[in-house]
């Protein structure tokens, strides 16, 4: 296995010829994926073989065996990264169809649920290397990226199809809650009565349906308007 490794896989022309058809199977992913945000992966791209070519001219050059040698593992980490750059386009498409098919259908769960299915995948992915890096424990990092970036592009994506952006409304608060309380073994059954009867008498005000609506969309796309909220409330009049 180890020989195979150092006499056939770790060879310029092993690696030249794998890197290529990389980019071969890159263009026609490109081409292929009309809703993907292609900059980035361009760039990369870009910078990948240009990082190969240095390498391989370094290969060719007249330098001491031992350099040769990085220069092979160095193109070696090109295609691995190339691997890493169609995977990461590949996810990124799945997740921007499952975007596009969620606007067209607001209302349907199972293509929502799609859409947060595919968004972790590739977000797990496209940040896995910042959270291990981030300071704090890459599950609560990775957590957080979901959490803001989903319900995000999902609003965005709505936006553009002339769809309401509302994923957090009154009635999905109202829904958690009646679905918590129905679930809730701790408290008891009268209190549990009294707390549906206050929820039911919530959800038919349409005056506080309107404002918790607009707190919800304020707190999943402008947060920070939100800050003058901070503090005591004013005292009551009288």
């Amino acid at each position: 296995m180890i020989d195979f490794f150092t006499n056939y896989l770790l060879t310029p022309y092993t690696q030249a010829v794998l890197f290529f058809l990389l980019v071969g199977l890159f263009f026609l992913q490109q081409r292929r994926s009309a809703l993907m945000v292609k900059t980035l992966s361009w760039v990369r791209t870009i910078v990948l073989l240009l990082m190969f070519l240095y390498f391989a001219w370094n290969w060719a050059s007249e330098i001491p065996p031992s350099l040769r040698t990085a220069s092979v593992l160095g193109m070696f980490l090109i295609n691995l990264s190339m691997i890493y750059n169609l995977l990461l386009g590949k996810l990124e498409e799945n997740y921007h169809q499952a975007l596009e098919a969620c606007a067209l259908a607001a209302g349907d769960k199972q293509r929502l649920e799609t859409v947060w299915r595919t968004g972790r995948t590739f977000l797990n992915t496209r940040f896995f290397f910042e959270a291990l890096v981030s300071g704090q424990s890459p599950r609560i990092f990775l957590q957080g990226v979901i959490n803001h970036q989903i319900p995000s592009d999902i609003q965005r994506v709505l936006s553009k199809h002339g769809q309401p952006a509302a994923i957090l409304t009154h009635a999905t608060l109202l829904t958690f809650l009646g679905n918590r309380l129905a679930q809730s073994t701790l408290l008891p059954p009268e209190l549990k009565e009294a707390i549906g009867q206050s929820v039911k008498q919530f959800a038919e005000h349409a005056w506080i349906n309107e404002q918790v609506d607009d707190f919800l969309k304020k707190a999943l796309t402008d947060p920070e308007s939100l800050t003058e909220l901070q503090g005591p409330p004013p005292p009551p009049e009288g």
